[in-house]
């Protein structure tokens, strides 16, 4: 039998709360500034336009690129909307001003959950209230399609876009990761405390085999889930110095996987 602790210092609610929405305070090129409680860097979204009472659309997308904790102020980072992918309808041309209306954190009631066993997924995901589990068969399916047996970052986002799931918690090294499932940011880690010796690669899914691409990017198979996961959320939050920290008392200051991380001094 095994068993699992979380130990949860951090307020889950901050993450499963509702969508964030502020207006635009100034844009200045691909930089928005609002202002807005419960922040995170990493966080993403959308910007909406509103031409009248009833007629509204999404122009840009969103990521919180830094947050002043003092005053709540935060600065975000647009690109082009990626949500809505049709050939056959026109797009439009609007460019993100002052006025216009952030959305951050939107679907974060909806999550998908990354780890090496049936065990784990099963306790984690009772562990945590007032999240819609979206089964990692589906997620499997979806790489079986792209013929990616090791998942990448763009698997996952291209994935959480188009099914509308918010978060992303990957269990690896008895810690419990939090990530924007479409930055791949992370938002927090939490302890845990795992006895287990199963591990499934690329993760526990009930789908057999999942289809290899013949070449490419992701179409190799995972020799180990641990080290994959651990090194993926460390290239892509390589300024995050307390991930930085907690790799470093994890695994020393002569772990390899420190050298993923660009921090000044």
């Amino acid at each position: 039998m095994m068993r699992i602790w979380l130990t949860t210092f951090l307020v889950y609610g901050v993450l499963n709360a509702a969508s964030i929405t502020s207006p635009l305070l100034d844009v200045q090129e691909s930089r928005a500034t609002i202002t807005a409680e419960n922040l995170r860097e990493g966080m993403s979204g959308f910007i909406v336009r509103q031409f009248d009472a009833t007629h509204s659309t999404i122009i840009a997308n969103a990521r919180v690129e830094q947050v002043n904790p003092s005053n709540g102020r935060a600065i975000l980072t647009l690109s082009e909307y990626d949500g809505l992918r049709q050939n056959s309808l026109p797009s439009g041309n609007w460019k993100a001003k002052a006025s216009d209306i952030a959305v951050l954190a939107h679907d974060y009631e909806r999550a998908l959950l990354i780890t090496p066993n049936e065990d784990t997924y099963d306790a984690i995901s009772k562990s945590i209230p007032n999240i819609e589990w979206i089964h990692p068969d589906n997620y499997a399916t979806y790489l079986s399609y792209e013929g990616h047996p090791t998942p990448l970052k763009e698997d996952f986002h291209r994935y959480c876009t188009a099914n509308s799931v918010g978060l992303l918690y990957i269990q690896s090294a008895q810690t419990l990761f939090t990530l924007d499932c479409k930055s791949f940011a992370l938002l927090q880690s939490t302890p845990s405390v795992q006895k287990t010796t199963t591990e499934q690669t690329p993760f526990y899914t009930r789908i057999p085999t999942i289809r290899a691409a013949w070449w490419g990017e992701g179409s190799s198979r995972l020799d180990g889930y641990e080290p994959y996961y651990l090194e993926q959320i460390a290239l892509n939050n390589s300024k995050n110095k307390e991930l930085y920290e907690l790799y470093k008392a994890k695994f020393s200051d002569k772990s390899a996987l420190l050298r993923y991380f660009d921090l000044k001094e």
